[in-house]
């Protein structure tokens, strides 16, 4: 079912209201040169007003890395209520305990006290308990919430099979995450050696790590679920014991299946076997238990906060079922197109995943722009804003605006791949005025220290001058 968008009457123009120019060009008085020889694409725009206070190139469209995240969060909240919770279901059919995943992308993280695996295998067994059952045949995982092929097909190889690069799954479990733990020997060049992961992966890996002489992670994991071995390239430091790195969980939902299958039958449920399937169920048929997730709300804040590549696209998801009724790649970035048209006429975003991971996403400052001006006339424009790192306090942004003159005086979301910086978000200036920005370069050859300096440089101009 598709949802209709009411778009604000105040905001049916807003291509219109960001063409009003000021009385003069004041650009010459704002820190823009950001890159020598990078692509620009800055905009800034006074909230109530509409009044643009300095753009460069605010049409041309950019690789926004997590930027991308402000576009999903506020189309999520756009359409599903902020007090929406994930579900994971339980049934008893046949003697088996049937897991039905349905897209929650919190099941088993350790950042909310609700969603640990003690916390949800507790709930399981006590169900289990009230209904007097002390043997289960099978743990059968049902993994086909999510339809369609299960990466996305503007995501790098060298992003994958690593925790950041993790994709959906129906039941996502520990966020899809494992410990990779090696050990190297002094020197450097030597072969390293893998120790353990934790938890256990069903696949071979191939360790093709050498030693180096600095302190940098500079190993990846290159797999995808679907293969049966793995490879670990790059280098780690020389002369450790144990040095552990990130990986994405290649089935989720069989390590959910053993690792509950363990915690049974060490509390007094027997059960027999594990399966992974495709159960077909009657809408009369009552859950065992139903668990669920933390409220939406509370996803947004990890995902704009942390910048969390998983969650994000997991609500990218949601987001399509919502408006269509199934859950894959094509219809979740469909989902966001057809919500940020409808609202903003002219928007030339275009998406390939809810997260930024892509390099192939591509918007203007000018249209994340509209995007903020819109949610800050939204029913929840409160929920959003709560969401976004503080500058100078907390998230992606505790490490700009220190200064006690500028800590807290802007909220919004920062954006980094190979090449690429961004800032978005909202400013308070000296004046209690709002003002609207955005602010991304691309193909820069300074380093990000030095861009990241400059863009900082502008946001204080931002804050004194208005």
């Amino acid at each position: 079912m598709k949802v209709l968008v009411v778009m604000l009457t105040g905001l049916m123009c807003l291509s219109s209201l960001f063409s009003q120019q000021s009385n003069q060009d004041n650009s010459d008085l704002y820190s823009l040169g950001i890159s020598k020889h990078g692509a620009l694409s800055v905009l800034a725009v006074d909230v109530k007003s509409g009044g643009v206070i300095v753009e460069l190139n605010p049409d041309q469209r950019m690789t926004p890395a997590s930027l991308t995240k402000v576009i999903t969060t506020g189309a999520a909240l756009g359409v599903i209520e902020p007090e929406f919770k994930f579900e994971t279901q339980f049934f008893i059919k046949e003697r088996n305990l049937i897991v039905k995943g349905k897209g929650d992308p919190t099941l088993g993280s350790d950042r909310f006290e609700e969603t640990k695996p003690q916390v949800v295998f507790d709930k399981v067994l006590l169900a289990l308990e009230n209904e007097g059952i002390t043997s289960v045949d099978k743990i059968k995982v049902d993994n086909s919430f999510l339809s369609g092929i299960s990466l996305p097909s503007k995501r790098l190889w060298e992003d994958i099979g690593n925790y950041y690069g993790a994709v959906p799954n129906g039941l996502t479990y520990k966020e899809n995450t494992f410990y990779l733990s090696m050990k190297s020997p002094r020197g450097v060049g030597l072969p390293v050696e893998i120790i353990k992961t934790e938890p256990e992966v069903s696949v071979e890996l191939d360790c093709l790590v050498k030693t180096a002489s600095n302190n940098r992670d500079s190993a990846y994991i290159y797999g995808y679920s679907e293969a049966d071995k793995w490879y670990v390239s790059g280098s780690i430091p020389q002369g450790r014991e144990e040095f552990t790195i990130k990986g994405a969980l290649p089935k989720p939902e069989m390590t959910f299946a053993n690792e509950l299958y363990s915690y049974l039958n060490e509390n007094g449920i027997k059960v027999n076997g594990i399966e992974h399937t495709q159960v077909m169920l009657s809408k009369r048929e009552k859950p065992l238990l139903v668990h669920y997730s933390p409220e939406l709300k509370d996803i947004v804040a990890v995902i704009n906060k942390k910048s969390h590549n998983l969650f994000a696209d997991h609500v990218m998801f949601q987001l399509a079922w919502n408006q269509y009724e199934k859950a894959d790649w094509d219809s979740g970035v469909e989902s966001l197109h057809e919500y940020w048209d409808n609202i903003i006429p002219d928007f030339t975003g275009r998406f390939f995943d809810g997260s930024g991971l892509s390099p192939f996403n591509a918007f203007s400052a000018n249209d994340m722009v509209q995007v903020l001006s819109y949610i800050d006339s939204s029913a929840h424009s409160d929920v959003f804003k709560q969401s976004l790192s503080v500058a100078g306090v907390d998230g992606t942004l505790r490490s700009i605006l220190k200064e006690d003159d500028f800590k807290g005086q802007l909220i919004g979301k920062s954006g980094s791949l190979n090449g690429v910086l961004c800032y978005c978000g909202y400013i308070t200036t000296r004046k209690g005025n709002t003002i609207a920005f955005c602010m991304m370069a691309n193909r820069f050859t300074e380093t990000y220290k030095e861009v990241r300096a400059n863009m900082e440089q502008l946001m204080k101009e931002l804050i004194v001058q208005n």
